[in-house]
């Protein structure tokens, strides 16, 4: 079991690090995104924690800076996207996924980001595929067409949970398309052959980042059918929550996977507060709040 002592503790270990950090400055570029132990990722887990009011405003001032000053702002689809200056050659090039939890972070935070980066969003837009989803390798879009689940949640997430204002139409159509899409793949399968594409989906995975599983993608479509008032197909909570029987006891979820772990996808360096947090096999405040969500529907 986690120890709570231990967790706030760390929890202002970040929130120290977070305020004296130099990993936004130019110089440190690479390291304020290095999985698992940069800047960003320790705003994020602190974000997930529903902690996001605790990261210092000097780490959000930093942030943004970053993003409108060392991000190139297009997607590089083709030679024709990237950067053609000099000066220009060593900005980052985001991917979808990425740059949505950059922005749920710093919109859950209050920023202004619409006003003040209207590009972020209108980039999470355009790049919807015709199958609903998004992609963040570039050759789905010259070639196959066909989007990814991992990169297409944390984009409908972000307009999802951070509309302050009634949907666009385009709003509302990027959000069903994508709704669909997942319900389409019954959050974890191959369209066209019903079998489960990443079995490590199946376990519900805690902090995520940007990385998926079946609990996240159910969590969205319960929120987006009672936002936009649609109804999901008869018997699909039931179906999607009995794969995640073997990660719950008496009722609350366990943690399946954590994408840091040594013999993960990942693996990498971490820091305190993620290593005090519930480990595989421990039951997750964070998860168990999604699952309470679900069963409310």
């Amino acid at each position: 079991m986690a120890d709570m002592s231990k967790i706030a503790n760390e929890i202002e270990a970040s929130i120290a690090f977070l305020e004296t950090t130099s990993h936004f400055e130019p110089e440190h570029d690479e390291d304020s995104r290095n999985k698992w132990n940069g800047a960003w990722w320790q705003m994020c887990a602190l974000f997930e924690m529903g902690e996001v009011q605790r990261i210092p405003s000097s780490a959000i001032a930093q942030a943004k800076k970053l993003l409108q000053t060392r991000v190139w702002k297009t997607f590089v689809i083709e030679p024709s996207d990237a950067p053609s200056l000099a000066a220009d050659q060593n900005l980052w090039d985001c991917c979808h996924c990425e740059l949505a939890m950059f922005y749920r972070i710093l919109k859950a935070y209050g920023c202004e980001i619409d006003e003040e980066m209207p590009w972020i969003r209108a980039w999470l837009l355009q790049h919807q595929l015709p199958d609903g989803g998004l992609n963040c390798e570039p050759e789905a879009y010259l070639h196959s067409h066909k989007s990814s689940i991992v990169s297409t949640l944390p984009p409908l997430e972000a307009i999802l949970y951070h509309t302050d204002r009634p949907f666009t139409k385009r709003e509302q159509q990027f959000l069903d398309a994508g709704a669909h899409y997942l319900i389409e793949h019954q959050l974890v399968c191959s369209k066209s052959t019903g079998k489960v594409i990443n079995e490590d989906w199946l376990k519900p995975c805690s902090p995520r980042f940007f990385e998926y599983d079946l609990l996240r993608g159910l969590s969205f479509l319960v929120d987006w059918s009672k936002v936009r008032n649609q109804r999901l197909p008869e018997g699909f909570v039931a179906e999607a929550s009995n794969r995640l029987a073997d990660y719950q006891k008496d009722g609350q979820v366990k943690v399946g996977r954590q994408v840091w772990d040594a013999d993960g996808e990942w693996g990498g360096e971490t820091f305190g507060l993620l290593e005090d947090l519930p480990g595989v096999g421990e039951v997750s405040e964070m998860l168990n709040r999604e699952l309470r969500r679900i069963k409310q529907k």
